[in-house]
């Protein structure tokens, strides 16, 4: 009896063993950072992007331990093995060499726009005030190198097309709270313009040094700090929305003298410690935009009508397909009772389909008669199923 008991209770959690091993997989990746920790963190960053999980990683590991409250799912942590391969120190950097065991069935998996591309035009990051510029004193020109490299990064995102970063002062801080009606009215303005969905908008808070104190004995044993503090802001401006706000902050040993010359573009510059943890942080936050965005809506403006067809402003460099399935969302003018107009977007029942694809735009034939929305007017919204 003992022993059918064991076997009835022991069978279900076989099983269940059997489905994690099923559905479950050895993934590997590199990653590299200032220590140990931010390495490995770096290659389950490079493991979450390879396995399709399109989740938000913050600090994973720590001092040999996975954190498990450390994704952005509610779920538990989909990794349910990790090693450490190998590991290797160079020029104050860590690499280490990683394999992950993780359950597919706990990832949030490719979307149906997955591998569609997003467009999206960067705007040149700003400094937030004018101490956060005077703070920059020394290394002048920063905010140049930052807007270059962090372009560099977006370029390597497979589910973004990434225009060439508009270097315009726009007229307020699009980080804080106000008027979205205004803000959104610039933003339009902009990604119509560049015939883009997405505008990208980089805010330096500080880059500063911080000295270590007024005592002789302190500044001979220890070295000045600068920090690094920039806000991160994508906007859909095609349905007025946030779609991600992000800070990042680092600070690291600051080597120069207030009188020494730096070549911020040299390879002297990008060993040091600062400019590691620098281009570390703008690498990591061009995975964070990888996770966030793939799965983000899809959609696009109507251009030209030719008869019950219309012609949208996203095709086969956006990775649009014959038969590509979409929804309409008709513009109309609302005006308040003080006269002010507005415009507001309302869905549609239509459904259209791609039948001809030019490299930046699509036409677009009903799916069947039942499908064809009368009175489409230029500058509709159309967006991917």
């Amino acid at each position: 009896m003992k022993k059918m008991t064991f076997i009835k209770f022991a069978l279900p959690l076989i099983l269940a063993f059997s489905s994690v091993q099923a559905n479950a997989k050895w993934y590997s990746a590199t990653g590299e950072g200032e220590d140990r920790n931010a390495a490995v963190n770096d290659a389950i960053r490079n493991i979450i992007l390879q396995s399709g999980a399109s989740v938000h990683i913050e600090e994973s590991f720590k001092n040999g331990v996975m954190q498990k409250d450390s994704f952005s799912i509610k779920s538990t942590s989909p990794i349910k093995r990790l090693v450490v391969l190998n590991e290797q120190t160079s020029f104050h950097r860590v690499t280490v060499n990683i394999k992950a065991f993780i359950n597919e069935n706990q990832v949030k998996k490719g979307c149906s726009v997955a591998n569609i591309k997003k467009t999206m035009i960067p705007v040149a990051f700003k400094y937030s005030d004018s101490q956060a510029y005077q703070g920059s004193m020394g290394i002048e020109g920063i905010e140049k190198i930052i807007t270059k490299q962090f372009h560099e990064n977006l370029r390597m995102i497979k589910t973004v097309n990434v225009k060439t970063p508009l270097n315009i002062n726009l007229p307020k801080d699009y980080s804080k709270e106000v008027d979205n009606s205004f803000v959104f009215k610039n933003l339009t303005s902009i990604a119509s313009r560049e015939n883009a969905q997405y505008v990208l908008i980089g805010t330096i808070n500080s880059v500063a040094v911080s000295k270590v104190g007024n005592n002789l004995l302190t500044n001979l044993l220890f070295s000045d700090t600068r920090s690094l503090n920039f806000d991160i802001d994508i906007y859909d401006a095609i349905n007025d929305e946030l779609v991600f706000h992000q800070n990042y902050q680092m600070e690291a040993d600051w080597p120069y003298a207030q009188s020494d010359y730096i070549d911020i573009k040299g390879n002297n510059f990008k060993s040091t410690a600062y400019g590691q943890r620098m281009y570390g942080l703008l690498k990591d936050a061009a995975k964070d935009i990888s996770y966030e965005i793939q799965c983000a809506p899809v959609s696009a403006k109507v251009i030209d009508i030719d008869g019950d067809d219309i012609i949208i402003n996203i095709g086969k460099n956006n990775g649009i397909t014959k038969n590509t399935e979409f929804t309409v969302v008709q513009r109309t003018s609302v005006q308040t009772t003080t006269g002010k107009e507005y415009e507001s977007y309302e869905d549609a029942a239509g459904r259209y389909k791609a039948v001809s694809i030019y490299p930046n735009a699509s036409k677009l034939k009903p799916a069947d008669l039942q499908n064809n929305v009368l009175n489409i007017n230029i500058n509709d919204v159309v967006t991917v199923q």
